[in-house]
C-alpha cells in the first residue's frame, strides 16, 4: 500500500475517537501539519512513551500467545494516560508515531487503531482527542505516543510533597497509599463507579503475566505437571496475568480524586512498587540537607500478604515468589502516594505502609520495602 492508503486505514480506524465536539471553533482537527487543541487552564501536562517490538513486546511470545495490534495500541495509549493521571490531570489529546515494516498485515494495523480507540473509551478518557501523528517504515514495529492533559483546577500532584508539607513529612513521616484498577474490570472506569477498596487487587499481576509470556510453552506445561494440584493456577488466573501485561488498566478516575482528597504526592507504578517508592522517598528528601539520608519506605506486612495471596499459583508457575511480584513487579500502572494519617482516602485507595524519617524505628507490623523493580538499562 502507499502511505496515503495506509494513512486512510489508520484514520478510518481512529474515527470513533475523533468526536466533533472535541474540535470547537478556533481549534484544528487532525489532518493538517499539526493539530490545535484547547488548553483551558493555561497549563498543559505532557508525557511521552514508546513501545518497540523486541524490547517491549513480541508478536509471538515463547509461551505461544500472540500480541495483536489491539494489544499494542491499547498499551501504548494506557501507559501515557497513566502518566497524566498520576499528576492528577485529565488527558485532553494524544498523537502517535507508528513505524511499521512493509510486510505488516493490514489487519494488524486496523487492530492497532482499534486498540487506541478502545483504551481511550474503556479506560475512561472520553475527553481525550486523537489528534493525529506520523507513519514511517522500519524493520520492526515501533509506536511512540505523546499525551497532553489538563491539570486539575486545584493543582497538580508531584512525586515530592509541596514545600509546606515536606517538613512535616521529613519530621513525622506519612502513610504510603496505593490504588489500582482490577485487570478484568471493564465497566467501572467507563461508568465512573468505583468499587470498594477491598475489591481492588494489589500490584504484581502484569509482572506475573510477563514472566509467563517469556517462558516456553513446553516448559510451562512441565512446571504445571510438577506442581501439586492445589498449587496449580487456574485458567482464570493465567488469563488475568497475561491480560494485565498486554492490556493494563490504569485507574484514570483516581488521579483527579487524589487531588480533591488532599493526597500529598502521587506517581504511577510503572517500574515496581519498591523502586517507585524509593524514587518518591528520594524526591521528598531532595530539599533537605545534602548530608541527610532520604526517608525510608516501609510496607505493611499484612497488606503484602493479602496482595500476594492471589498470586501464589501464577508465581509458582513462573518460578518467582508472589511477594517479589508485589514489591518489584512493574507495568500495573496503579497509583502510589503519600497521605496524612487523618486524610480520608478516596474509594479505591488503601494504606499500604509508611514513609518514615531515616533512622526511625520500624513501624509495628511493617518491613522495609526493598528498592526492587525494573530498570531498562540496569535490569
Amino acid at each position: 500500500m502507499t502511505e496515503a492508503q495506509l494513512l486512510r486505514v489508520v484514520l478510518d480506524g481512529l474515527a470513533p475517537a475523533v468526536r466533533p465536539g472535541h474540535w470547537p471553533p478556533g481549534t484544528v482537527a487532525p489532518g493538517d501539519d499539526a493539530a490545535l487543541v484547547p488548553a483551558p487552564r493555561g497549563g498543559t501536562l505532557v508525557s511521552t512513551d514508546a513501545m518497540g517490538e523486541g524490547t517491549d513486546f513480541l508478536h509471538r511470545w515463547p509461551a505461544g500467545v500472540r500480541t495483536r495490534g489491539h494489544d499494542a495500541g491499547w498499551k501504548a495509549v494506557a501507559q501515557n494516560l497513566s502518566d497524566v493521571n498520576a499528576m492528577g490531570g485529565t488527558a485532553s489529546a494524544l498523537v502517535t508515531a507508528l513505524t511499521l515494516p512493509p510486510t505488516t498485515p493490514l489487519a494488524w494495523v486496523r487492530s492497532f487503531a482499534a486498540g487506541v480507540v478502545g483504551a481511550v473509551d474503556r479506560l475512561g478518557a472520553p475527553g481525550c482527542r486523537v489528534a493525529g501523528g506520523d507513519l514511517g517504515t522500519g524493520e520492526r514495529v515501533h509506536a511512540a505516543v505523546t499525551v497532553l492533559g489538563d491539570p486539575h483546577p486545584a493543582g497538580v500532584l508531584c512525586r515530592a510533597p509541596a514545600p509546606a508539607a515536606r517538613e512535616r513529612v521529613l519530621a513525622e513521616g506519612a502513610d504510603l497509599v496505593h490504588a489500582q484498577d482490577a485487570p478484568g474490570s471493564s465497566g467501572a472506569a467507563r461508568s465512573g463507579a468505583l468499587r470498594p477498596s477491598a475489591a481492588r487487587p494489589g500490584p504484581g499481576w502484569a509482572a506475573a503475566g510477563l514472566a509467563l509470556l517469556l517462558t516456553d510453552r513446553d516448559e510451562l506445561a512441565r512446571r504445571a505437571a510438577a506442581l501439586p494440584p492445589e498449587d496449580r493456577p487456574g485458567a482464570r488466573d493465567l488469563a488475568r496475568a497475561v491480560r494485565a501485561q498486554l492490556r493494563p488498566r490504569p485507574p484514570l478516575a483516581l488521579g483527579p480524586a487524589a487531588v480533591e482528597a488532599g493526597i500529598l504526592t502521587l506517581m504511577d507504578v510503572s517500574d515496581g512498587l519498591g523502586r517507585d517508592a524509593h524514587r518518591m522517598a528520594a524526591a521528598t528528601g531532595a530539599a533537605a540537607s545534602a548530608e541527610a539520608p532520604p526517608p525510608v519506605p516501609w510496607i505493611d506486612a499484612a497488606w503484602l500478604a493479602e496482595a500476594a495471596a492471589p498470586l501464589r499459583g501464577v508465581a509458582a508457575l513462573a518460578g518467582v515468589s508472589a511477594e517479589s511480584l508485589v514489591t518489584g513487579g512493574g507495568e500495573d500502572y496503579g497509583l502510589l502516594g503519600l497521605a496524612w494519617p487523618e486524610t480520608v482516602l478516596p474509594a479505591g485507595f488503601v494504606r499500604i505502609g509508611r514513609l518514615e524519617p531515616a533512622g526511625a524505628p520500624a513501624p509495628a507490623g511493617h518491613r522495609e520495602l526493598p528498592e526492587a523493580g525494573w530498570d531498562p538499562f540496569g535490569g
